[in-house]
């Protein structure tokens, strides 16, 4: 489904990602591992269109993604949830959930369908409906931008440090929707620090250090790789 080659990034005249190559396929869960700063939300505005790429190839289901059109790459599916969980908080839950259908033609059609669907999935959500997003706790808000994030009916969802800041029992949690949501046959690649919950539900994954992928494999080998036991898991 996804296809990234030979991928450079700069910042000005820093350069950020070097020679990047990965895949995902269709149906897969894959993870996007490092530490903070290593280039996981870089490789990810950069396969939106966010930001540009200076060289490499980015394909989307055997298309080349633009380098610089967010709203066409958008429209194919690709769909990003960003960190920090980012909502527009003087809006009503139900208010932000039908913002997230905006900008595809598909969505917007379907997004009444699509929000009693979320709120089968997300029934926090569905009790808080008419609240402001400002009143959710941070764990709900997570949940709200993922869920906002499935109102464009993605092809490809790419979800960005959704542990950042949430409580151990909250980000089970919100861990549990990500899997429902897989099980369900959405693609997935998620971006995270937290190498030991995401591979727990991720199929394979791939290990950034400073813009270059230095280790990748299944989430078994990875888990069991004594690089990553010893730098991210404390073992």
């Amino acid at each position: 489904m996804l296809k990234i080659q030979k991928v450079n990034v700069f910042y000005k005249e820093i350069q950020v990602i070097y020679d990047l190559d990965f895949y995902v396929r269709d149906g897969e869960f894959v993870a996007l591992l490092g530490s903070n700063g290593s280039g996981k939300t870089t490789i990810l505005n950069a396969i939106c269109g966010i930001i540009p790429r200076m060289s490499g190839d980015i394909y989307f289901r055997d298309q080349l993604c633009p380098v610089n059109n967010t709203p066409l790459i958008y429209e194919w599916g690709i769909v990003q949830v960003p960190e920090g969980g980012k909502i527009l908080p003087h809006m009503t839950v139900k208010e932000n959930l039908i913002m997230g259908a905006s900008g595809r033609d598909e969505a917007w059609a379907k997004r009444n369908d699509t929000l009693d669907r979320i709120y089968e999935i997300f029934p926090k959500l569905k009790n808080r409906y008419s609240q402001e997003a400002r009143l959710l706790s941070g764990g709900e808000r997570q949940l709200l931008v993922v869920a906002r994030g499935l109102m464009a009916l993605p092809k490809l969802l790419m979800i960005d440090e959704p542990s950042l800041g949430l409580a151990p029992l909250v980000l089970l949690e919100v861990y549990e929707a990500f899997k429902r949501l897989h099980d369900e046959g959405l693609t997935i690649l998620l971006s995270e620090q937290n190498v030991n919950q995401a591979l727990k539900i991720a199929s394979r994954g791939y290990v950034l250090e400073n813009g270059r992928i230095v280790l990748e494999g299944s989430s078994e080998d990875l888990l069991g790789n004594t690089l990553i036991q010893k730098a991210f898991l404390g073992i």
